[in-house]
């Protein structure tokens, strides 16, 4: 005889998070999903953080590293060089562009040569702004293929290049690598480290909006809302999830009041917030958080990650218990994921639809 607190005993183990791996454009998340198939026992909390180091963390669509890059802070930088492309700067200024291309084409190994290229023209050509830009790129390589530890050396090396070239802790590209540094200690475990410079670098980052105003703090006003997703991220890893809720209403808000709300990044966030709002059990919030996500989805095409809202809420029915709905969704999403080639979501699909005949029994 099937009982609803099995149910909601078992499901609330495996109900997924997503992190976007382009959830905004001025940074490169290195968490994606979270949506293997875990192993009995392990909670849905702990199979959340599972996804730093998943295999598929250092898969990337082209357009997210190089979306990163062209927006770096550092940009205005090759602004300033000639633009006759026979004078070495501007032969620099290409190879940095081309292993650009090459991180986009997820050539990472390419890319790599080429950076290295690229910073030996820059220290024979002692330009100290040209060696800060291809550290920050490289910090920013490093990061994309996992390698956190590197990531984290080389930007606090351009840290210290920009603090002896006479910036200040709290100029806007200090707070940008200030908020990655806190990422990397995040995705190391380092998870009281992460949480200072989060909390530091956020207040920055409201005092700087408060002295500019709305109207003058967009870049301001969206790395404090990718500040806030990653902060949310690690409450969650600290289950300290009330916080982590509010933390993603915020990023949600500020990512879409900049970008718009039909966006991939803002369904992961939403659906981040279901996540949140599933370990309070505030199951109508979480309900009603994912249907949004699908119904946006659903206006974006081939959006392989729609299988994975409808998977999610299959799952969320599961946590309830109630094995009708969480059938259907979790049917479709096996259909979804299969016609779309999408691993996860067919492996998430299978163990939902796993779990229903269980209990079915």
């Amino acid at each position: 005889m099937f009982r609803t607190a099995t149910a909601s005993s078992l499901a609330s183990r495996f109900f997924i998070s997503i992190n976007h791996p382009r959830i905004a454009p001025l940074t490169i998340p290195l968490a994606s999903f979270t949506n293997h198939a875990p192993a009995n026992g392990i909670n849905n909390q702990q199979q959340y953080n599972r996804g730093k180091d998943d295999n598929h963390q250092r898969k990337r669509r082209a357009s997210g590293p190089l979306r990163f890059i062209v927006a770096s802070s550092f940009l205005s930088w090759f602004s300033k060089k000639s633009d006759d492309e026979n004078t070495p700067e501007s032969q620099l200024i290409t190879i940095i562009k081309r292993s650009i291309l090459s991180i986009q084409k997820e050539e990472y190994q390419k890319a790599e040569q080429m950076l290295h290229l690229a910073l030996k023209m820059a220290q024979d050509l002692q330009s100290k702004d040209g060696i800060t830009y291809i550290y920050d790129i490289m910090a920013n390589l490093a990061m994309e293929v996992g390698d956190f530890a590197k990531a984290e050396r080389l930007f606090v090396n351009v840290m210290q290049r920009l603090f002896s070239d006479g910036f200040l802790e709290d100029h806007i590209k200090m707070l940008h690598i200030s908020s990655k540094v806190a990422h990397l200690a995040q995705l190391q475990g380092h998870l009281d480290k992460a949480a200072q410079g989060f909390e530091w670098t956020l207040a920055k980052l409201e005092e700087k909006l408060k002295q500019l105003g709305d109207d003058n703090g967009k870049e301001i006003r969206e790395l404090w809302g990718i500040t806030k997703n990653w902060y949310a991220q690690l409450l969650m890893e600290s289950k300290r999830f009330a916080e982590a809720k509010q933390a993603f209403l915020q990023a949600y808000e500020a990512y879409t009041e900049i970008h718009g709300m039909l966006t991939e990044e803002g369904l992961t966030i939403l659906n981040n917030l279901s996540v949140a709002c599933s370990n309070l059990e505030d199951y109508a919030s979480a309900e009603r958080f994912l249907k949004e996500a699908i119904a946006l989805a659903a206006q974006i095409p081939n959006l392989s990650e729609a299988g994975v809202y409808k998977a999610n809420l299959g799952l969320l029915y599961l946590q309830q218990g109630l094995l009708r709905q969480a059938s259907e969704f979790c049917t479709f999403a096996w259909r979804y994921g299969t016609q779309h080639k999408h691993e996860e979501t067919v492996i998430q699909a299978n163990y939902c639809l796993e779990q229903i005949k269980a209990m079915e029994k």
